[in-house]
C-alpha cells in the first residue's frame, strides 16, 4: 500500500459568488486507488456569512469530463473570537449568545490561559452559522454549559482545514471545482489536496 498526496487546487483567492474552472485543477487517477481523502484549506473573513462548496467531476479518459458533478460536499464558513473571564467550558454545537444580540454556533475553542473553576478562562471560541452583532467587551453566554464569558476584540478571521473522506473511489479519474457561497466577501489562501491510497 502507498499513500500520495497531491495539490490538486493551489492556493488561491475564490472571489465572492464565483467558481473555479475545472481546468484549474488537476486530475486525480484512481485507476488504482482503494482509498481518497480531500482537504480543503481556506481562510474566511472576518465579515463572510457563508461557506465554501466542493463539487467533485468524473471523466473516463481524463479528456470529457461529465457536466454534472458526481459528489459535493459544504464547508461552513467559521469564524474565531477571543473571550475572556470563561467561567464554564463551552459545548459542542450549543449556541453563543452575545449582550449585543449576536448568535452563533460553537465548533471549537482554545483556553490560553486562566481556569474556568476560577471564572479566567481565556482564549479563542470558533463560530459558524453566525447572524446578528457581536461587540468588545459585552458578555457572551453559552445555551448548554451555561458558561458566560467576555468578548475580547472584534470578530476574526479564521483559518480553516476540512476533511472529505470518499466511500469509494469508483470514477477514474476526478477533477474539482470551488464554489463561493458568500456574495459579499472573497475567500483567500483556498487549496484542495488529495491523499490516495493505492495497492
Amino acid at each position: 500500500m502507498d499513500k500520495s498526496a497531491t495539490t490538486i487546487i493551489a492556493s488561491c483567492t475564490v472571489a465572492s459568488g464565483e467558481t473555479t474552472a475545472l481546468a484549474s485543477c488537476t486530475h486525480i487517477d484512481c485507476s488504482r486507488a482503494t482509498q481518497l481523502i480531500l482537504t480543503i484549506n481556506g481562510t474566511f473573513s472576518a465579515a463572510s456569512t457563508e461557506g465554501l462548496m466542493v463539487f467533485l467531476y468524473t471523466s473516463v479518459d481524463d479528456s470529457t469530463y461529465d457536466d454534472l458533478y458526481w459528489d459535493s460536499y459544504e464547508i461552513p464558513n467559521c469564524r474565531e473570537l477571543a473571550y475572556t473571564s470563561g467561567d464554564y467550558e463551552f459545548m459542542m454545537d450549543e449556541t453563543l449568545t452575545a449582550a449585543a444580540g449576536g448568535t452563533a454556533t460553537v465548533t471549537g475553542w482554545t483556553k490560553a490561559s486562566g481556569t474556568w473553576a476560577g471564572g479566567d478562562a481565556a482564549g479563542n471560541v470558533y463560530l459558524q452559522d453566525i447572524s446578528n452583532t457581536f461587540t468588545d467587551t459585552q458578555s457572551l453566554t453559552g445555551s448548554d454549559s451555561g458558561c458566560v464569558a467576555t468578548q475580547s476584540g472584534a470578530m476574526a478571521a479564521h483559518a480553516a482545514t476540512r476533511t472529505y473522506y470518499s466511500t469509494t473511489p469508483t470514477p477514474l479519474y476526478i477533477k474539482a471545482r470551488i464554489q463561493s457561497l458568500d456574495t459579499l466577501e472573497d475567500t483567500t489562501l483556498v487549496s484542495l489536496v488529495s491523499v490516495k491510497q493505492t495497492i
